[in-house]
């Protein structure tokens, strides 16, 4: 008994010694823990199973739709991003987060915006990624989040990947903010956010039967993405409402155009369609 005990001993110690001589790092989806200000926030990280230490990981960076407010991190990877990485994770040869908007809120709140920018300081923190290929993607009440991120902080991003936002503030299952400026209500809004994000390559998605956010608010941002020179594509998916994001991730060119995009090298890649 002794002999197989001292077997079996020095058996776990090796597979010990060979965790600790590969990766430190778990991988797949991970909850992550952050002081934000007095508060304790979580959000959830994917990390790829390929996970390497010694080269830099682009950084995907996902804003999920009102249904996935809340204080459980995972509901933010159940829709969109976190959904299309599980059934196709070669897809997205990347790291992931995806922060949590609390319930009742708007990516515009300033709770939301400090959980958001938070989050991805703290995964270049504990990960190894590539400045240089930061994206921004969100669908629904998330879109209207990365139009708004986006343009208040807007040297951070290689490219962005919206899908089915808004731009102008209200509407299905996320009321408007309240005390709005008085610019929300022209087209102004539209301009402006075009104007500060035309430095930023953008692939816009929509479903053309949009039964929550209109399909407008994404055709009048591609137009005036176009009159201030910006590197943009817009998909339209013909006889799809609002669910639009499985096609949307799903589709290879514009994944792949999104990954090919470097910040500030000046780079040109798919032909947009």
């Amino acid at each position: 008994m002794f002999h197989v005990n001292f077997l079996l001993v020095t058996l776990l110690m090796m597979c010990s010694a060979c965790v600790s001589a590969g990766s430190s790092f778990a991988t797949g989806f991970i909850n992550q823990t952050l002081q934000v200000d007095d508060r304790t926030v979580n959000y959830q990280v994917y990390v790829p199973n390929d996970y390497r230490e010694d080269k830099g990981w682009p950084l995907m960076v996902f804003l999920h739709g009102a249904g996935e407010r809340g204080d459980n991190p995972l509901l933010a990877t159940d829709v969109g991003l976190g959904r299309a990485i599980r059934n196709q994770p070669t897809q997205f040869p990347a790291i992931a987060i995806f922060p949590q908007c609390g319930t009742d809120l708007w990516w515009s709140s300033l709770a939301c915006e400090e959980i958001a920018l938070a989050s991805v300081k703290d995964a270049m923190k504990k990960f190894s990624v590539d400045e240089q290929r930061v994206y921004l993607t969100g669908i629904s009440m998330g879109g209207y989040g990365a139009w708004h991120i986006a343009s208040k902080y807007r040297d951070l991003w290689a490219a962005m990947y919206v899908i089915c936002g808004r731009v102008k503030p209200g509407g299905g299952h996320a009321p408007a903010p309240n005390s709005l400026p008085d610019f929300y209500q022209g087209e102004a809004l539209y301009q402006m956010t075009a104007k500060a994000v035309a430095h930023i390559p953008v692939w816009i998605a929509h479903g053309a039967n949009d039964e929550v956010v209109p399909v407008a608010e994404s055709r009048k941002m591609y137009t005036y993405l176009q009159q201030h020179k910006a590197q943009v594509a817009y998909t339209e998916y013909q006889n799809t409402w609002h669910n639009v994001w499985d096609k949307a991730y799903s589709d290879t060119k514009a994944i792949e155009w999104m990954f090919a995009q470097v910040k500030d090298k000046g780079v040109t890649y798919a032909k947009h369609r």
